[in-house]
């Protein structure tokens, strides 16, 4: 999946902009349980190493910020912190029916 292929093309006042599915996130349903994680003083700026760490890939980084409601992974993220990660089954599934572009 690549985060930059996950996204709708609108036209707003003639402009063409890519939307990139926020109003679709509050569609993210799990089916599965979630599982946690606990961020440790490594993981500080590096939310692409949180992703590595719990799926075996760093492109699921996106994913797990916006569903943990982090805007700012500088500043949000804190060692000691627990994120809850949805299950890798329920973000195919995500994907698979909101994906717009191959």
């Amino acid at each position: 999946m690549n985060r930059t292929k996950f996204y709708n093309v609108v036209t707003n006042d003639s402009i063409e902009e890519l939307d990139f599915l926020d109003e679709n996130l509050s569609n993210f349903k799990l089916s599965y349980s979630p599982g946690y994680y606990r961020v440790n003083s490594n993981d500080i700026w590096r939310p692409d190493l949180i992703s590595y760490k719990i799926y075996g890939d760093v492109k699921y980084w996106w994913i797990l910020l916006l569903y943990n409601g982090i805007d700012d992974p500088f500043n949000d993220i804190q060692t000691g912190d627990i994120m809850e990660v949805p299950n890798i089954l329920d973000i195919y599934t995500f994907f698979k029916k909101f994906k717009t572009r191959l």
